[in-house]
């Protein structure tokens, strides 16, 4: 019976920690390019961000963008060797996983690999919870099936071009829209 429940579980504990690559992309942040926006407001302020929808109209033909890639460290450590690879190997296999996510109509390409990523998850936890005899891994799975229920429109409305983005956008031009008029009044 406890061998049956390892059987169940041990691939259940895998394929949590693979999507929690997926899935939290900033776990890995470090081997990823980011692109940073900078340009100087009115008052002589350098600005700087790296999302372009957050830039004010006027200031987006004056934006630099600067490119920074990953740092690369030559200190030779097996540690820091191993993070290294560790890193490139979750950017390449993210990559490759990227192009089998579809795009689905009225949602955003982050919230589309959220969504499949869910359902696949969700696929293995429900066939884990028939196909296992131990109650363990049974609610281990019912486990992992309501926290992903919990967490999935979370992750929907915070990620990239998601809801809050938009409005974190939207709140930065109605700020700017105000610090003009408070400018303007005698």
């Amino acid at each position: 019976m406890r061998m049956r429940a390892r059987l169940i579980i041990r691939p259940l504990w895998m394929v949590g920690i693979l999507a929690s690559g997926w899935l939290l992309p900033g776990f890995f942040q470090e081997g990823y390019a980011t692109t940073i926006y900078s340009y100087v407001d009115e008052h002589g302020t350098p600005v700087m961000t790296d999302n372009y929808n957050t830039i004010p109209e006027r200031y987006r033909s004056k934006v630099k963008v600067t490119e920074s890639s990953p740092s690369s460290h030559s200190s030779g450590s097996p540690l820091t060797n191993l993070h290294s690879s560790v890193t490139h190997l979750t950017k390449d296999l993210s990559k490759g996983v990227n192009g089998l996510v579809p795009d689905i109509p009225g949602m955003t390409t982050y919230q589309s690999q959220i969504l499949t990523y869910a359902g696949v998850i969700a696929i293995v936890c429900l066939m884990a919870m028939y196909l296992s005899r131990g109650q363990v891994a049974r609610f281990l799975a019912l486990w992992l099936l309501i926290l992903l229920g919990l967490a999935t429109p979370v992750l929907l409305y915070v990620s990239k071009d998601g809801p809050a983005d938009i409005l974190r956008g939207k709140a930065g031009e109605i700020q700017e829209k105000q610090q003009d008029r408070l400018k303007q009044a005698p």
